[in-house]
């Protein structure tokens, strides 16, 4: 079983582990916000789930990484009827994000329980802040071992929390989805 749902033209063909419906809801809800068309940059986008579903929502563009178990998953990714998506192989590292900050900006980031495996959240959160405008961040807590041995894992102050996403790890506990904003933001539609 997958960890997300498979999204194929506007459909989920296969369950994932995690609920991957109503974290979508809570995103799309945010995204109406945006101004159109907005570009998105998914970093470990497994199935690529969010980036498809925003894709047929609001016509937007997307940059999704993902490393592990790349080549089965692309062959779902590529069942989708779309030419919006960069679907790149990669596990991102910090200096990935300076490079980034060095020649790309997006609208928005999604970074949906990735800071717990990574070993300088705090610092991932600076560089992200300068590589996108609207930054939703799933944070995993007491529900996954790792965020114990992590140093500087907190949510930061000035987030927002959008909503609760259902953890795969521990039954009835919910994992905040926040959103932080960027160090540049552009315009927002009330």
């Amino acid at each position: 079983m997958k960890y997300q749902d498979i999204w194929v033209n506007g459909e989920v063909i296969s369950k994932g582990k995690r609920d991957s419906a109503s974290r979508y809801e809570i995103i799309k809800k945010y995204c109406g916000k945006l101004s159109k068309p907005f570009s998105i940059l998914d970093i470990g986008a497994n199935m690529a789930y969010f980036p498809l579903r925003l894709i047929e929502d609001f016509g937007c563009t997307a940059i999704a990484f993902e490393y592990d178990q790349f080549e089965d998953r692309l062959k779902y990714i590529k069942q989708n009827k779309t030419d919006k998506l960069l679907y790149l192989k990669r596990k991102i590292s910090l200096n990935d994000l300076k490079i980034l900050n060095m020649c790309c900006h997006f609208d928005l980031i999604l970074v949906l329980s990735v800071l717990h495996h990574v070993k300088e959240p705090d610092l991932w959160i600076k560089e992200l802040r300068n590589l996108g405008d609207n930054i939703i961040i799933e944070f995993a807590l007491e529900d996954s071992k790792r965020v114990a041995i992590r140093k500087n894992y907190e949510i930061p102050k000035d987030a927002i929390i959008l909503g609760y996403g259902e953890s795969h790890l521990k039954k009835g506990f919910k994992r905040p989805i926040v959103l932080i904003k960027g160090n540049s933001e552009k315009t927002i539609r009330n």
